[in-house]
Order: C-alpha cells, then sequence, then structure tokens
C-alpha cells in the first residue's frame, strides 16, 4: 500500500468542492477518467472508502469528509506560503543574513542601520564567523569571505582587498621608540599570530622579523591581536580598516606590507530575491565607497 500524498488530498477536495467528477476535472485541469483514478489511488492509500457511489451522484464518507477537511486546510496553508515566498521575492521585507569574517563585520555594522532606517521591514543580520559557512545549504544569504570561491553555485559580485600594516599603541612607541626599518623590529616585543594564521601573508608576514629571544604574544584572531596591541602589548599586523580605525594606534611603517583579496558572493538561487538583491547592492556600493580604509591606501 502507498502512502497518500499531496495529491490525494488535492483530488478529494476538488471533488468536495466541486460537487461532481466533471468537475472536479475542470478544477484540477485534467479529464474525468484521470480524476477517477486518482480517487481510486486516494482510496488505496488511505485503505478506506472515500466516497461512495450512486449512478452519477455520490456521497462523502465519514472518513473523505474528514480527509477534505484537512485538505483544505492544506491548501490554505500550502496558498498563504506561496504567497509570502512571493512577496519575500518582490518585496524588499525580511531578514538578509550576511556571513563575514570579524574584520568585515566591523566594516559593515553601519550599513546594517542603514537599511534598516531606508527599508521598513527589511533587517540584515551580520554572522561574524571565521567558520564554514555554507550559501548552497542556506547558511546565510550573502557571504564576505578571504577564501576562493569553488562552488560553481556561487555568484561573484564584487572582488576587493584587505590592506594590512603593522600597528602599535601610541603609548607603546613613546615608550620604546619606532623602529625605522623591518629589520629593527627583531628589537621589538611583537604581537604574532597562530599557526593555522600564519599560511597567509597578513598574518603570517612579521614571523621572519621574530627575533627567538624577544618575548611575544601569539592570538587566534585579529580581534584578539587589536586589544592587546592596544593595550601597549606590542607591535602587530591588523587590517588597515582596524586599525586605521583606532584612535590609540599608528601605523609603524607608511605603507601596507600586504594586500588580501577578498570576495562578495551570493548563491545563484537567491537571483530572483529582491530583498537579497537589495542588500547585496547595498554592501558592495559600501564596501566600493571604503576602498581607502579596506586598502589602506589613498
Amino acid at each position: 500500500m502507498s502512502e497518500p500524498n499531496w495529491s490525494d488530498f488535492r483530488v478529494v477536495l476538488a471533488l468536495r468542492n466541486e460537487g461532481s467528477i466533471a468537475g472536479a476535472a475542470r478544477k484540477l485541469g485534467v479529464d474525468a477518467s484521470t480524476v477517477s483514478r486518482r480517487l481510486a489511488a486516494a482510496e488505496e492509500a488511505f485503505d478506506t472508502t472515500l466516497i461512495v457511489r450512486g449512478g452519477g451522484d455520490f456521497v462523502f464518507t465519514s472518513e473523505g469528509l474528514a480527509i477534505a477537511d484537512a485538505a483544505e486546510k492544506m491548501d490554505a496553508t500550502v496558498n498563504t506560503t506561496r504567497i509570502n515566498v512571493r512577496s519575500m521575492r518582490e518585496e524588499p521585507r525580511g531578514t538578509v543574513q550576511v556571513a563575514c569574517v570579524p574584520t568585515a563585520a566591523h566594516v559593515l555594522r553601519p550599513l546594517v542601520d542603514e537599511i534598516a532606517y531606508k527599508h521598513d521591514g527589511l533587517h540584515v543580520d551580520l554572522m561574524s564567523s571565521i567558520s564554514g559557512i555554507d550559501l548552497s545549504k542556506g547558511d546565510a544569504d550573502v557571504a564576505v569571505r578571504t577564501i576562493p570561491p569553488k562552488d560553481p553555485g556561487l555568484v561573484i559580485a564584487y572582488t576587493f582587498t584587505w590592506g594590512s600594516c603593522l600597528y602599535a599603541s601610541k603609548d607603546y612607541l613613546a615608550r620604546h621608540g619606532r623602529p625605522e626599518t623591518h629589520e629593527e623590529l627583531r628589537k621589538y616585543t611583537l604581537v604574532r599570530y597562530g599557526a593555522p594564521l600564519l599560511h597567509a601573508k597578513a598574518f603570517g608576514w612579521v614571523e621572519k622579523f621574530a627575533a627567538p629571544d624577544r618575548p611575544a604574544t601569539r592570538v587566534e584572531n585579529s580581534d584578539s591581536a587589536r586589544v592587546i596591541i592596544e593595550q601597549g602589548g606590542g607591535i602587530g599586523p591588523l587590517f588597515c580598516a582596524v586599525g586605521d580605525t583606532c584612535s590609540n594606534l599608528e601605523r609603524v611603517f607608511p605603507e601596507p606590507f600586504d594586500q588580501m583579496d577578498a570576495w562578495v558572493l551570493y548563491h545563484e538561487s537567491a537571483r530572483g530575491s529582491h530583498r537579497v538583491r537589495l542588500v547585496l547592492d547595498a554592501v558592495v556600493a559600501f564596501l566600493r565607497s571604503k576602498r581607502s580604509l579596506l586598502t589602506g591606501l589613498e
């Protein structure tokens, strides 16, 4: 015996609402023989008689009426869902999730309020994380990441770079002086990153200037590095978008030592969503306007 499916419920509902096989056939857009076959299949699936036939008339059994009532509720739910989904795709309302690395969350935070102010009913959730976010599984709608996209379903909306410089607190430089060359960094306390991040130049570049006989602090993320550098814990690398916005930090050397590629991505399944497109366009426009901050270049 097969399990009931939505088609079984639909044919029972059409028969009750239209009052005849011919009427149900018109409603469903099929011929009368198809309705009869579907009814027989529904009765087999439910393992009970749903309609008692008598000539051209028929009478619903109590089981048939119960199924018709359930089908009516299901139909209302389906229609409501269809309307809501269409509205979500056509109207800029609802929530759009933007997954990003912590540095991007710092930069994009003002945009969240700007979008909420301009578009009543549209909200942006910033998901700051270094863990993997799978756009194809709906973990987020938009992603700002530094890992090259490999999934063929991902669409690149914008490409930019994060510039990195070495920073120190004003107090630290006042106490210890400023190195004049990269090689002189060996005389200073350095804030360094943990092994998982050292493959990226933005985090690992400073390693070659670390003297084994000098103290150092190792951190697992740029937020921790910023805090320690602000506290006067040494010289360390930060993205310019972070370091240049901290009033008590200064660049140790004027020019960025690295430019890291980054991408704004979305999944192709979101192409038709107006709310996602609106947020996506806003993110891209915002990042473009912040190019000098992001790259650290004038």
